[in-house]
């Protein structure tokens, strides 16, 4: 439910945030609308201000209009007139005809802060008067308004309010769609989370998200699906291996019994013993074979018992290394055992931590035929939280490019090339034990560098 939260905070916090970057905006747009309504041409207020100013008495006393004032009428298609104290018009520019050339106060009254017969008109004061600048019919709108001082003062604090209104009617109205929202995104997160964890959900399919409702239950069905013939075809396949493995272990048996005793016979000429001693040999090797691929479909598939118990990796390695030296190692081999402490315990199935140690020494062994040098040595990591055991050899090596195909099994999907130079069982087996044990085997060689094959094991507390 922590995601749901985050989702109704993200959604709220940026609906609140949007809500006020609009009002600014929509308070800019009208300013400037307004601002520039009022100004798109010239001010009424200052074209008639600029017509009052150049009004003047010339030397026959008559009065003119300076060129400027005069450009700005034409520009703004406006008349003008100027009006004695008595009422009468001693100066025009422009005036239309219909407009009487004398006013009582009454009528000056009545059109100074308004309209002259439709004409928006506007004054100003003059030395012999009153100058009066009118505009075409239809041309401006003129509205007067009062407003109380104490209204006008209080302005500020209207707009703030209004505000700090809207920004909380939007974190309302946020907080609302947000928690109806996340009311209908629930079951879809819990489903997506049951996905994950591979149990079965079902979504009740309804609202807005009804077809992700519909697809999440149908993807659901459809892992449940799968699940089930995987876990069918792998018990098949467990049964089968294990099947296989226990038919072939009463011949082989019998096999490797009758070649050992030809072998042995004196009765039986030498040549025969030489191949009873290869049957055997052969023979031996498919029984390791037969159980090598029995362990490792086991391990696959989670179904081999891991019996654990406090185990001295030190011990353990050099268990292994007297058994190899007392087995007949070709003199070409060479093995020394390196103990850097004695503290490093772990928590492992005896039997397949032998098997794979002895892997990895065997593995070095098989691919150097001409000899080589074995370095085993038990230490701790540089952060003493993980025992290892590290196995190197100064033998031919492999290029780096084909070391992740090492650990697959040899027909697996997840290999860049096909199984070659003899790689099968025995690396894939070493990766699955160290997995099982939460443990990870990691490999490092190069072309005629040797190999270094180093198991990681959490420590035992």
């Amino acid at each position: 439910m922590d995601g749901a939260a985050r989702i109704l905070r993200r959604y709220t916090g940026a609906s609140i945030l949007i809500a006020v970057f609009l009002l600014i905006v929509n308070y800019i747009i009208l300013g400037t609308f307004v601002f520039k309504g009022m100004n798109e041409r010239s001010s009424p207020v200052h074209v008639t201000q600029t017509v009052a100013e150049g009004i003047h008495k010339n030397d026959s006393n008559r009065y003119t209009l300076e060129p400027n004032a005069q450009e700005w009428l034409q520009k703004s298609q406006a008349w003008a007139m100027l009006i004695t104290n008595d009422g009468k018009v001693i100066w025009d520019y422009a005036i239309p005809d219909q407009l009487p050339r004398a006013y009582s106060l009454a009528e000056v009254a009545q059109f100074s802060r308004n309209y002259l017969q439709d004409y928006p008109v506007f004054v100003w004061g003059h030395e012999m008067g009153l100058v009066v600048v009118g505009y075409p019919k239809d041309s401006l709108a003129k509205y007067q308004f009062h407003f109380p001082i104490s209204w006008i003062s209080d302005l500020p604090y209207r707009l703030l309010a209004l505000l700090f209104g809207n920004i909380l009617l939007a974190a309302l109205l946020s907080l609302f769609i947000g928690s109806r929202l996340i009311r209908a995104i629930r079951p879809l997160i819990s489903g997506i989370h049951a996905l994950s964890e591979d149990q079965h959900t079902h979504v009740e399919a309804k609202g807005m998200f009804s077809g992700i409702a519909r697809s999440i239950n149908h993807a659901s069905s459809l892992l449940q699906e799968k699940n089930a013939l995987l876990k069918a075809r792998d018990e098949a396949r467990s049964n089968w291996i294990a099947g296989i493995s226990h038919d072939i272990r009463t011949p082989l048996s019998m096999v490797l019994g009758y070649a050992s005793e030809w072998e042995e016979s004196d009765a039986v000429p030498y040549e025969q013993q030489q191949k009873a001693s290869i049957i055997r040999k052969q023979g031996e090797k498919l029984r390791s074979l037969v159980s090598d691929l029995n362990l490792v479909s086991m391990l696959e598939y989670e179904m081999q018992p891991i019996h654990t118990k406090p185990i001295r990796l030190s011990t353990l390695a050099r268990q292994i290394v007297t058994d190899f030296l007392n087995n007949d190692l070709a003199e070409t081999f060479t093995i020394e055992l390196d103990v850097t402490t004695e503290h490093c315990f772990v928590m492992g199935d005896e039997k397949l931590l032998v098997r794979a140690i002895t892997n990895l020494v065997q593995n070095s062994i098989v691919h150097n035929p001409s000899g080589c040098h074995i370095h085993v040595q038990t230490t701790l990591s540089p952060n003493q939280r993980d025992a290892l055991l590290i196995i190197t050899d100064n033998g031919k090596g492999i290029e780096q490019s084909m070391l992740p195909d090492l650990v697959e099994l040899p027909y697996s999907s997840k290999r860049k090339s096909p199984s070659h130079n003899g790689h099968g069982l025995g690396l894939p087996m070493v990766t699955r034990i160290a997995a099982a044990h939460h443990g990870r085997l990691l490999l490092t060689s190069d072309t005629g560098k040797g190999m270094t094959a180093e198991l990681c094991f959490p420590l035992s507390s």
